[in-house]
């Protein structure tokens, strides 16, 4: 019976497709956890052609550049906790082989439920990696950070 689905794995398969779908729902509907855009944000010399935070994929970003491509989506606690922490995998040449990914484990900054917007994950030189969660854009005025361009001539 090889490439057979019988009854009993159909109901087996059902059953755990609605148990998938109600704890998930679940989750969602007692506001655990959020779902935001994924922003990166360059500040070095190199392209960063691709990234993960926790698996989540990000846009490739021109050096010194980024913020302007989102890729939905992340999910984030509905609330911070202390110690909070993802992990950043990124790569300036995707098309080596192997790829060399490099990887951080980067602490979540506090932030609250008002906060949830964006989830921006910004590059330093020396492979610095910081993130924030936000619903603000690189270039405002109450951003920790720069635009990665400031001082460049561009804006």
């Amino acid at each position: 019976m090889n490439g057979v689905i019988t009854s009993r794995s159909r109901l087996v398969l059902c059953r755990l497709l609605l148990l998938f779908v109600a704890l998930s729902t679940g989750c969602l509907a007692t506001g655990q956890v959020s779902a935001m855009d994924l922003v990166g944000y360059n500040y070095t010399d190199e392209h960063v052609e691709a990234f993960t935070v926790n698996g989540y994929p990000g846009p490739n970003i021109y050096p010194h550049g980024g913020g302007g491509g989102h890729v939905c989506c992340i999910s984030v606690p509905r609330e911070w906790k202390p110690g909070m922490t993802v992990t950043v995998k990124w790569t300036d040449d995707r098309n080596a082989n192997p790829v060399p990914w490099k990887t951080r484990v980067v602490e979540v900054p506090a932030y609250t439920p008002e906060d949830i917007g964006i989830f921006a994950v910004h590059f330093f030189p020396g492979n610095e990696i910081k993130v924030l969660v936000t619903m603000k854009y690189a270039g405002h005025p109450d951003y920790p950070y720069p635009s990665p361009n400031a001082g460049r001539g561009q804006r």
